[in-house]
C-alpha cells in the first residue's frame, strides 16, 4: 500500500485546522520532485533508494514516554501534540509547522502530512524549571514509519532544558524514522535542547531541528546521531532579537555502511547577534559523513559574531568525511573568525596550537591560521629562556 490520502485515516480525532495542515502537506508531497544530485543540497546525499510506500503503516499516534521533574510549575503544558493541537490551538496553531516548512521539499511535507507521536511543551513567561524534561520516543517493529514531532514555546525569560531521545527497540530494524522540532525563544529566555538519535541502524531518517531567538534569548542545542543506515539532520537558528546567543553543538559516530548528512544555517537577521557552532564526529569501516554549513549575516545584521567549526577523526582507509562551510554577509561590520577565547588550554602538535573552542589551528612561530574557521591570524611574541626563566618581548 503506498501513502495517499487514505493513509490519514489512520489518524484521528484531530481538529479540522490540523487535518487542513495534513492535506495541504500531502499535496506538497505529490507535487515535489523527489531530490536529486543535480540540487546543491542533495549532490552529495543519494536518496534515489528510498521508497516510502514501503513503510506507510504508522506503527503509534502517541508513541512518547515523557519524564518530569517532581512537580511542573503553574501554568507549565506539556502534554502529546496531538492530544495539545485539540486542547489549546491558540498556541500551536499559528506556531506549527510555520519554522519547519512543510513545502521546503518532499521528505518535510511527509512528515507534516504523517507525523505520529511528539510533545508539546510550553513554559510561561519567567518560569524556571531546574530540573530537565525528557521525552522518550521509541519504535517496535520494522516496515514501520515513526514520525515525531516536537513543539516548544518558550515564554519571556523562562529558564529550563527538554532532551528528545529517539530510541529502537531491536538495534537492527528497518523502516522511515524522522525527529523533528521547532523552538520559540521569547525575550530573555534561555532554552538547552539535546536530541539523541538511537534509532535502529538499518532505517532513513530525516530530522529538522530549526529555532527562532528573540532579543536577548539564549539557545544551547546538542545532538547526539548514532543510528540509521541513512541520517540526514538539519539544524538551524534564525536570530531575530538583538543580543540573542545560539550555540550548536553535535557528535556523532558513523561506522560500517553509514552516512550521515548534516546542514546547519546561523542566520543573523538583525544585529548585536552571536552563534557559535562546532560539530564533532569519528568514522571508521566504509562510513561517510557530509557536513555543510551557512553562516548568513543579512543587510541589518551588523556587529554579529559568528563561529563555525567541523572536526572530524577518520578510522579507516575507506571511511570519508565531506566538509563544505559557507559564507553570506550582506554587512561589513560583522565578525566571523576566532575570537577572544584564550588558546592556552588549546593542544599542541607540530608547531601548532588548535583552539579548543572552535578548532581553529594557528602557527606557533607566525601566528598564521592553518586551520578554519579562524580567518585572521593571531599575534605572536618572542620568547627567550634565560637560567630557567622564561622572556617575552611585548
Amino acid at each position: 500500500m503506498g501513502i495517499t490520502a487514505e493513509t490519514l485515516d489512520q489518524l484521528q480525532g484531530e481538529p479540522g485546522w490540523l487535518r487542513d495542515v495534513r492535506r495541504n502537506a500531502l499535496d506538497s508531497y505529490d507535487r515535489l520532485p523527489m531530490p536529486s544530485k543535480t540540487d546543491e543540497e542533495w549532490r552529495r546525499t543519494d536518496v534515489s533508494r528510498f521508497d516510502p510506500s514501503q513503510f506507510s503503516k504508522l506503527e503509534h499516534l502517541d508513541g512518547q514516554k515523557l519524564i518530569l521533574p517532581s512537580a511542573l510549575p503553574e501554568g507549565v503544558i506539556l502534554k502529546p501534540l496531538r492530544q495539545a493541537a485539540q486542547e489549546h490551538p491558540d498556541l500551536i496553531e499559528p506556531r506549527l509547522f510555520s519554522l519547519v516548512h512543510a513545502d521546503r521539499d518532499r521528505f518535510t511535507a511527509l512528515h507534516a502530512a504523517f507525523f505520529t507521536g511528539g510533545t508539546f511543551l510550553y513554559v510561561p513567561d519567567g518560569v524556571v524549571i531546574d530540573q530537565p524534561i525528557i521525552g522518550q520516543h521509541f519504535s517496535h517493529e520494522g516496515g514501520t514509519s515513526v514520525l515525531p514531532h516536537t513543539l516548544i514555546v518558550a515564554g519571556k525569560n523562562s529558564k529550563f532544558h527538554y532532551l528528545d531521545e529517539y530510541i529502537a527497540e531491536h538495534d537492527d530494524e528497518a523502516g522511515y524514522r524522522s525527529g523533528s522540532t521547532e523552538i520559540f525563544l521569547g525575550e530573555g529566555s534561555q532554552v538547552g535542547y539535546v536530541a539523541v538519535q538511537k534509532w535502529g541502524r538499518n532505517v532513513w531518517h530525516f530530522a529538522d531541528q530549526r529555532a527562532e531567538l528573540q532579543k536577548d534569548s539564549s539557545l544551547k542545542l546538542f545532538n547526539v546521531t548514532l543510528g540509521g543506515r541513512f541520517s540526514k539532520t538539519r539544524v538551524e537558528a534564525s536570530l531575530a532579537g538583538e543580543g540573542s546567543n545560539a550555540e550548536l553543538k553535535a557528535i556523532y559516530f558513523a561506522s560500517g555502511e553509514q552516512f550521515f548528512d548534516f546542514h546547519t544555517l546561523q542566520d543573523h537577521r538583525v544585529g548585536n547577534t552571536r552563534s557559535d557552532l562546532l560539530f564533532k564526529g569519528a568514522l571508521q569501516d566504509v562510513s561517510r559523513t557530509v557536513y555543510a554549513g551557512l553562516i548568513k549575516i543579512e543587510k541589518h545584521a551588523a556587529r554579529s559574531d559568528a563561529y563555525q567549526a567541523n572536526r572530524n577523526l577518520v578510522l579507516s582507509d575507506k571511511a570519508k568525511a565531506t566538509s563544505i562551510p559557507m559564507l553570506e554577509i550582506d554587512n561589513n561590520d560583522v565578525r566571523c573568525t576566532h575570537e577572544n577565547f584564550l588558546l592556552s588550554g588549546g593542544e599542541l602538535f607540530d608547531l601548532q596550537v588548535e583552539c579548543p573552542q572552535h578548532g581553529s589551528r594557528f602557527n606557533l612561530k607566525t601566528g598564521a591560521v592553518t586551520g578554519l574557521p579562524a580567518v585572521i591570524p593571531t599575534t605572536v611574541y618572542a620568547v627567550e629562556v634565560v637560567s630557567g626563566e622564561v622572556y617575552v618581548d611585548v
